[in-house]
């Protein structure tokens, strides 16, 4: 039947039958185009024909579709093997002439090769569970799976998918990190967090899988794919990733993410941390996600600011998600096996028919890129000399002192952290005081038992609720004093601060300063998380002040708050809030007592000029990456 054209929709008696012409015709036009199904297929062929649908079609097609499928899988791995290209990672390691292909006397580059990971969450799967049952109460019963063994799923991934149990192993691992990272934790990887709806917090119970997680190269080849299940964007799929990229790729290996500085601590704390600072494991933060992150961040983590990068952005994820995410709808209730055919199927087409085909277009276009930018090079060095600076070599000079200058200003002195702790408990305790002499002094007398003589004072006491009232006021206040006393043994002191001393003054400045940060981290934080959802839904540019009254409420806060320290901190207007989100300068606020301060790097010509010149540097480093890339294709 097979040698006809022909494939049988059953093993044994199949009264239908398809033609592999009509087979291939729908393959190539479902991996161009997701969004066909196999049901309207099968309506478009009916209609063809003038013919009534018949929904068993749908059904015999796809059987007929999974054989010719296995088929076409197994003819090509006979041809793999007969090549010797049948290893486990061989594909993984072959894929990308430009970043895998090594050539005789090359020159070496910074990063051996540049990959980039990201988590997404539209190629869900529903789990499939019978019909809710209840008690006699009226309460669910736990439901019951409907999910079917299907030995087919085992090698339904092929060499793109790790597998869970690769990915479990370094569960427990990255569980055990996070608890050692707390000390070292990244503020930029709280906002990521933030960004998520609490509603996706339920999800995990209607779906199985909740998404991908991928690793690309820098070119757009898939190097791998991983399942993520009944989770979120959890570290033990980077970190699996890490690994593999690590054991195949060896050394000077650059890896973007778009939350690295939190990733990064993560992966140091953890087993595969001695063997990712041997092999000189980079992690980086993507162009469009770095605005994302505080300034700090950016200098560490940041493309722009990374030497030996190019004009790499490490966004590619991004753009093959804006792709791959016309699968959500096919796969959203198929089954486990149909979900990993469909999503291997189409990575395997991709590579092959948009990203080896667009291969040599990428080099291109990235060299004019370079080019162009470097022609700019003499308006610098204009710029340069109009602004005062003769040599090129102020500007990493000036990117180290922002370094040091935020990262002084994000350390808090231990002493300073006993001060404000023991004025917040004198604080507690001088209102504890009041409460409790106030509840103590009260005298409580029931109106019915008066009579229009005077009687004598009747014993102290009252109804339930007040002496309860009283006991609570005498417990806190001694529980007050008992922590003003700890914090004064700790610290040694001998005489208790007052109100009129100098002690109290600097530790109330202190705590109206923290205040100050607080409020600002918050704002920041808001604005940051609220540009995010806007520009997912494209209204980023429209009404973002009036889409948020928590922002709103947020910089009333800040500017109470900068105006009650002395001196007072700048206050902001809602135009400044927005330009300091956009240019992540938030931490020149942080120190309100050197706002004031002219700094060299801080003026926004300066900030022009270096991020100019380091493009400039970042765009020979890319004419250098793509010199060698492109003798390496052409070899292939």
């Amino acid at each position: 039947m097979v040698s006809r054209g022909f494939v049988a929709c059953a093993a044994y008696k199949s009264k239908v039958v398809f033609s592999i012409r009509l087979l291939e015709i729908f393959r190539v036009a479902h991996l161009r185009t997701p969004q066909l199904s196999i049901h309207a297929w099968m309506k478009t062929i009916a209609d063809l024909h003038g013919l009534p649908f018949k929904p068993y079609r749908a059904q015999q097609f796809s059987a007929a579709y999974d054989l010719y499928l296995a088929v076409l899988k197994r003819v090509k791995l006979r041809v793999r093997r007969v090549l010797g290209r049948n290893g486990p990672k061989w594909r993984m390691e072959n894929c990308c002439p430009s970043c895998m292909l090594k050539v005789e006397d090359e020159e070496e580059l910074t990063f051996s090769i540049l990959v980039t990971m990201d988590g997404n969450d539209s190629l869900k799967r529903v789990f499939r569970r019978e019909a809710a049952e209840y008690d006699d109460d009226g309460n669910p019963l736990p439901s019951v799976s409907k999910e079917r063994f299907d030995p087919r799923v085992a090698d339904a991934g092929g060499d793109y998918f790790l597998r869970r149990e690769v990915v479990n192993m370094w569960d427990k691992e990255q569980m055990k990190a996070r608890a050692d990272a707390t000390e070292d934790k990244s503020s930029c990887e709280e906002r990521w967090k933030n960004l998520s709806d609490d509603a996706s917090k339920k999800m995990w119970a209607i779906y199985d899988e909740t998404g991908v997680f991928i690793c690309l190269c820098r070119h757009g080849f898939v190097l791998m794919v991983a399942d993520m299940v009944r989770s979120g964007e959890l570290s033990k799929y980077p970190l699996a990733m890490s690994a593999e990229l690590m054991e195949s790729f060896g050394r000077n290996i650059g890896a973007g993410y778009d939350i690295s500085c939190g990733f990064s601590t993560t992966l140091w704390k953890s087993l595969l941390g001695p063997r990712a600072l041997l092999q000189n494991f980079s992690c980086l933060v993507g162009a469009f996600h770095g605005h994302a992150h505080n300034r700090l961040c950016q200098l560490v983590f940041l493309a722009t600011y990374v030497l030996g990068l190019g004009l790499e952005d490490l966004e590619g994820c991004e753009r093959l998600f804006s792709k791959s995410n016309a699968n959500a709808g096919s796969v959203r209730y198929t089954s486990v096996f149909h979900r990993l055919q469909a999503l291997t199927t189409y990575f395997e087409h991709f590579d092959t028919h948009e990203t080896y085909a667009n291969l040599s277009k990428f080099l291109v276009d990235n060299y004019w890129q370079a080019l162009g930018i470097l022609k700019t090079e003499p308006a610098l060095h204009s710029a340069m000399s109009a602004a005062g600076i003769d040599n090129v070599d102020v500007f990493p000079t000036r990117l180290e002192e922002e370094f040091k200058f935020l990262k002084s200003l994000m350390v808090e002195a231990e002493e300073d952290s006993l001060q404000m702790e023991y004025y917040q408990r004198l604080v507690n305790l001088a209102d504890r005081t009041y409460v409790s002499s106030t509840m103590l002094s009260f005298k409580f007398t029931d109106p019915s038992s008066t009579t229009t003589a005077c009687p004598p004072p009747p014993p102290l006491t009252g109804s339930t609720a007040t002496v309860t009232a009283r006991r609570h006021a005498q417990e806190n206040y001694s529980k007050a004093l008992l922590e003003v006393q700890q914090s004064e043994t700790s610290m040694g002191v001998i005489d208790r601060w007052e109100p009129t001393g100098p002690e109290w003054a600097e530790a109330a400045h202190l705590v109206s300063t923290k205040r100050y940060r607080m409020a600002l981290l918050k704002l920041e934080r808001l604005v940051i998380q609220r540009m995010f959802e806007l520009t997912k839904m494209n209204l980023s540019q429209t009404a973002l002040q009036a889409r948020s009254q928590a922002i709103k409420n947020a910089l009333k806060t800040y500017n109470s708050a900068a105006s009650s320290i002395a001196p007072p901190g700048r206050t902001l207007s809602w135009s400044e809030v927005v330009e300091y989100a956009f240019l992540a300068d938030f931490n020149l606020l942080w120190d309100p007592e050197k706002v004031g301060e002219v700094r060299e790097w801080a003026t926004p010509g300066a900030r022009l000029l270096l991020d100019q010149y380091f493009r400039i540097e970042r765009a020979r480093e890319e004419i250098i990456r793509c010199n060698v890339e492109i003798r390496r294709l052409v070899t292939y």
